[in-house]
């Protein structure tokens, strides 16, 4: 009997506990809160231009002269290396000159030869002119001399164009430079036996540079008017502007590549000769928002994105019309405003109306 009476008041003890509860609530059940999803999200721009490039390219000179002997020889000197700067008229390179130079020493004999031999013909020609206006002589004599002393004459011409050949021989066994400029390559050393023609030394104007890059052929040239952002690789802040000064146009059949050539005004001293450099530009395109390809929700035959609410944290989806899509990238076209905040991860557990946490990196 006592048993028993123990269980009944155990029994009516737990039917009181769940009671209390719910008369506590006026009789219903309380309802769990929703679940708080936390998320990632950027906010989202519309884009109006795309940047073209970038591409590699270098800071090479415009003005650039490789120099060569214009008589076959044994390179005898070569003073300047790769790098020197050098003064118009500076000597850059020298052939052994010693059959030149003995060319020279007999052209300017022969000149003197012709030279005495002309000035006593001439003296021979005045004294028969006297004879014959004396009577003492004939004629013919004096036409004799006079075609001894013009024979002399044309004797001595040639020997002077001998001569005026000769130096011409002499001078083309060496190298000076036409104008200021920095030594770029050598193509030659001492000693060396080098033929007419042979580039020895190349030289450029450093004060006229520009910027060379390759644009692919894929790529569509630029019109001359496009402004070019130049800037030295490694150094963004070291910058300028450029236009397009030639594109080339063949197509190089290796690269596939057509080289293009800008013009840099005054540009600073850090944009030296053979700097590496990055070319972009930018130009106008259909205005469009590009979201993360993550964002986007395939859904009974609808593009979807999740927009967050920023006052309330919660997600509610929004329709959208995506044109270019790529493999990180997708371009909405229609269905967002710029300063929206997109769902980037966790776009598939999400319901409609869910409280959210924006998670660190959004």
């Amino acid at each position: 009997m006592t048993s028993r009476l123990a269980l009944a008041i155990l029994r009516g003890g737990a039917l009181a506990l769940l009671v209390l509860p719910l008369a506590a609530c006026g009789g219903q059940v309380a309802t769990p809160a929703p679940v708080v999803r936390p998320v990632l999200s950027v906010i989202v721009h519309s884009v109006g231009s795309e940047t073209v490039g970038p591409y590699v390219g270098a800071i090479a000179p415009r003005y650039q002269t490789p120099l060569s002997f214009q008589s076959a020889g044994r390179i005898l000197s070569r003073p300047v290396q790769v790098g020197d700067s050098v003064k118009q008229g500076q000597l850059l390179a020298s052939l052994d000159a010693s059959v030149q130079q003995f060319q020279v020493t007999t052209a300017r004999a022969n000149v003197a030869s012709a030279q005495s031999q002309a000035s006593n013909l001439a003296a021979a020609e005045e004294r028969a002119k006297a004879l014959v206006a004396s009577g003492a002589t004939a004629q013919a004599q004096l036409d004799a001399a006079t075609s001894a002393r013009q024979t002399a004459e044309a004797q001595l011409a040639q020997a002077k164009a001998n001569l005026a050949r000769a130096e011409d021989e002499l001078a083309y066994t060496t190298i000076k430079a036409s104008f200021d400029g920095v030594v770029v390559s050598v193509g030659a050393e001492v000693g060396q036996v080098e033929a007419a023609g042979q580039t020895v030394v190349t030289i450029a104007r450093p004060d006229v540079r520009e910027a060379v890059f390759e644009l692919p052929e894929a790529s569509v040239a630029p019109d001359a008017s496009v402004r070019w952002r130049v800037s030295i690789v490694g150094a963004p802040k070291d910058n300028m502007t450029a236009t397009v000064r030639e594109i080339s146009p063949l197509i190089n059949g290796s690269t596939r590549s057509q080289t293009v050539k800008l013009t840099l005004a005054d540009p600073p001293l850090s944009f030296r000769l053979g700097a590496t450099v990055e070319v972009a530009y930018e130009r106008p395109v259909p205005a469009r928002i590009p979201v993360p390809v993550t964002a986007i929700l395939d859904r009974d035959g609808k593009t979807l994105v999740w927009v967050v609410d920023p006052k309330t944290l919660t997600v509610a989806t929004r329709p959208v019309t995506v044109g270019h899509r790529s493999d990180s990238t997708a371009d909405v076209t229609t269905g967002l405003a710029d300063g929206d905040r997109v769902v980037i991860a966790g776009a598939h557990s999400l319901n409609e109306g869910q409280p959210v946490k924006l998670g660190e990196g959004s």
